[in-house]
């Protein structure tokens, strides 16, 4: 594609030549305030010299083309294998918009964009403000953009192709879904329009700032590198967020999740953004736990915050375990280090460490501050002692002490409660607070003090919950002296901290000895006291055979959908780790896994009825069943739902799971299994089935398939 792109900016100085960013492509002429000079192009930056500029104001005008891109970044083309219709979109973050044109490509420069397109006739064109004119001329049509507010390189977007195109009005904001037309039918549009309605609304009242751009469009596009990426009014979605078949509760979760992450950033991160790389955790994290708080209050999941706990709290810790940590805040010298700190530690410790933060100093004190910080910074780039003063600011608490432990020291700590008790109940209570020895902090934090006891019908039932600063090594807790004492003590009650629980012994017993887990209504407890399960037998507090058995026992009581996930992922996972370690441990592999296997095959077999079990619970635990069959038995099952003599009541197999049977299949070397996937795409000669395809013949236990295979991923030619 050609185009040509004029930039105005002013300089303070010409002592030295300056440079553009263009990445790739090629530069046919370049005209420096009204004087033609031979273009200076290195392949990477187009160079002007100092003579050509001035103090002041400058305008630069640059012609020239760049290839299409094939790797999702810059401007990426994508041929429909199903249809042969072509879509475009761009992907610029987080420096790629020098490969749609040439500019000034990093973040705290921001710009205003005026565009003009020539596009196919039948083509729909998307970027950052509303068209204000579409001509006809011959077999294209030439769009105009007006210019656009101010704002980083990296979120501005230019979409164009045959979308099929959903439109609705959030209150007075007009709203787009888009999709490739061979995907249109997946596409779960009320779903999708329901939680962009809500989650407007809902930002617009927290923020108590308006929605600040003219529209919001959102594309649903192929071969997308990340899940989502929040280009001012014009977001872009991996097409992983469409469903080819039977969907569960965990998938709309996801798929709100991302939806009102990606609508957080258009305040915080599009309006307001981090002056450097640096500060990207702050964007991505604030913006993950938006989400968690919108998705808790304007979507139907109002139990979020239990799946928050497992899902960003416990996979930051588990980052922030590995020998991989670092600091949440830390350097970012130039951009080509900014994938350093793209993780867990960015998005899921960050949004732990500030939900643990909007305790300390108070939910509505944490809400005001961030108001106050984007109206104060709007359209700005900011810097961490911006946040937070804004936050000491509204909360009157000097929080530097605070952001030095909690942003510059990287490690997690753990916290276990120490209590005695008398006839007439606690005499004595303390939280102990550790931490590792390669990451020696002990942090202030807020959390909340469980103590439970149980009724006269058995039930684990609360005592008193005690809101605690934790300082040091050992926190005195006076409002506990002289309660009743407790059966079970958790010190984390509610997932306020960002912390590891080591239950005391008192607790463990209860546990494992006295079945208080049975008896546990609150969810989230149940999810909590499982996590402290998983890690007893490395505690030596329990034989993992006996883990097994209380995992492999629940699957038929436990009728949460968020610990059915958290109880089987963990079960899978932990007879995946006997059959990797083998020897010793094949025998209680086949001990325990044939149990798993019958156990959970009665449960996926009985079918989706509205009083025992529901399709999205079904079809996960479907889910889970292929990840654990080893046995002939398993397999053979597996078999069945394919070919259809097996059928299951009130459930179809969908595309995405007969993928995924087919992916177990190479996996386990199953006997047909190459015939199958041979079939299963001549069955779904999709782009989605020639991936999954892909996944499949990857799996296949053959050393000269996985070393063609890792060839062509390494092949960057």
């Amino acid at each position: 594609y050609q185009g040509s792109v004029t930039t105005r900016f002013d300089l303070t100085d010409r002592d030295q030549a300056l440079q553009i960013d263009f990445s790739g492509g090629s530069v046919d002429s370049v005209i420096v305030n009204g004087e033609t000079l031979q273009p200076d192009y290195n392949g990477f930056f187009v160079s002007l010299p100092e003579t050509a500029l001035q103090e002041g104001t400058n305008e630069v005008t640059i012609a020239y083309s760049h290839p299409y891109g094939q790797d999702g970044t810059g401007l990426h083309r994508f041929v429909d294998p199903q249809d042969g219709k072509t879509y475009l979109y761009t992907y610029l973050w987080p420096y790629y918009s020098n490969r749609l044109f040439p500019n000034f490509d990093q973040p705290n420069l921001k710009a205003t964009y005026e565009l003009t397109v020539r596009a196919a006739n039948d083509w729909q064109v998307v970027s950052s403000t509303i068209e204000d004119s579409v001509v006809d001329d011959g077999e294209t049509r030439i769009w105009h953009f007006p210019q656009s507010e101010k704002f980083s390189s990296y979120i501005f977007s230019l979409h164009a192709g045959p979308y099929k195109i959903w439109e609705d009005m959030a209150g007075s904001v007009p709203i787009r879904l888009m999709a490739r037309q061979s995907l249109a039918d997946y596409v779960a549009v009320q779903e999708w329009m329901e939680y962009t309605k809500s989650g407007l609304e809902h930002y617009q009242d927290y923020f108590d700032i308006p929605y600040p751009f003219a529209k919001y469009d959102q594309l649903i596009v192929p071969d997308f590198l990340i899940g989502a990426m929040e280009n001012v009014a014009a977001v872009t979605f991996s097409e992983s967020y469409v469903d080819r078949g039977a969907s569960n509760r965990f998938n709309s979760q996801r798929r709100a999740g991302t939806i009102l992450h990606e609508m957080a950033h258009m305040w915080f991160g599009d309006l307001v953004t981090m002056n450097w790389w640096n500060g990207l955790w702050l964007n991505e994290s604030f913006a993950t736990l938006m989400s968690s708080i919108a998705v808790s209050e304007a979507t139907e999941f109002d139990d979020l915050w239990h799946d928050f706990y497992l899902s960003e709290n416990l996979t930051a810790i588990a980052a922030d375990n590995a020998v991989s940590t670092h600091p949440i805040e830390m350097p970012v010298i130039s951009t080509n280090d900014f994938f350093n700190v793209f993780d867990d530690i960015t998005y899921d410790k960050g949004a732990s460490v500030l939900n643990q933060l909007s305790h300390y100093i108070g939910r509505e004190n944490f809400r005001v501050g961030v108001s106050n910080y984007l109206k104060k910074y709007s359209w700005e780039n900011t810097e961490l002692a911006d946040f937070m003063g804004s936050l000491s600011q509204q909360s009157g608490i000097d929080l530097n002490p605070w952001a030095q432990d909690w942003m510059y020291q990287a490690g997690v700590n753990t916290i276990e409660a120490r209590f005695s008790c008398d006839a007439n109940g606690i005499t004595s209570f303390a939280i102990l607070q550790t931490m590792p020895d390669s990451h020696p902090t002990l942090r202030d934090q807020r959390v909340q003090l469980g103590l439970f006891s149980s009724d006269s019908n058995g039930a684990i039932e609360l005592d008193a919950a005690i809101p605690i600063e934790i300082f040091g090594a050992e926190t005195q807790v006076p409002a506990a002296i002289g309660l009743a004492c407790p059966d079970l003590a958790l010190p984390n009650y509610e997932g306020w901290g960002y912390l590891e629980v080591s239950l005391d012994n008192v607790s463990m017993n209860s546990v494992i000895n006295n079945g208080a887990l049975a008896k546990i209504d609150d969810p989230l407890m149940r999810s909590m006291i499982w996590t402290a399960l998983f890690d007893a037998p490395s505690k030596e507090q329990m034989e993992n055979s006996t883990l097994l058995e209380t995992l492999i026992s629940s699957l038929p009581l436990e009728m949460n959908d968020r610990i059915i996930r958290q109880v089987m992922a963990e079960l899978v996972s932990n007879l995946n780790s006997l059959e990797r370690l083998g020897g010793e441990f094949s025998m209680e592999l086949a001990q325990y896994g044939p149990l798993a296997e019958r156990q959970l095959w009665e449960l996926v077999s009985a079918g989706a009825t509205d009083d025992s079990q529901s399709l999205s619970t079904l079809n996960l635990r479907l889910s889970r069943y292929i990840g654990l069959a080893r046995s002939a038995e398993a397999l053979a099952n597996l078999r069945g739902l394919l070919d259809d003599s097996i059928e299951i009541e009130g459930f179809d197999l969908g595309q995405n799971q007969r993928w995924n049977i087919i992916q177990r299949f190479s996996a386990r070397d199953y006997v047909d299994a190459r015939s199958l996937l041979a079939a299963e795409l001549e069955r779904d000669p999709s782009d989605a089935g020639r991936r999954a395809a892909i996944a499949a013949e990857a799996a296949l236990p053959d050393l000269e398939i996985k070393r063609q295979w890792a060839d062509r991923i390494l092949d960057t030619e």
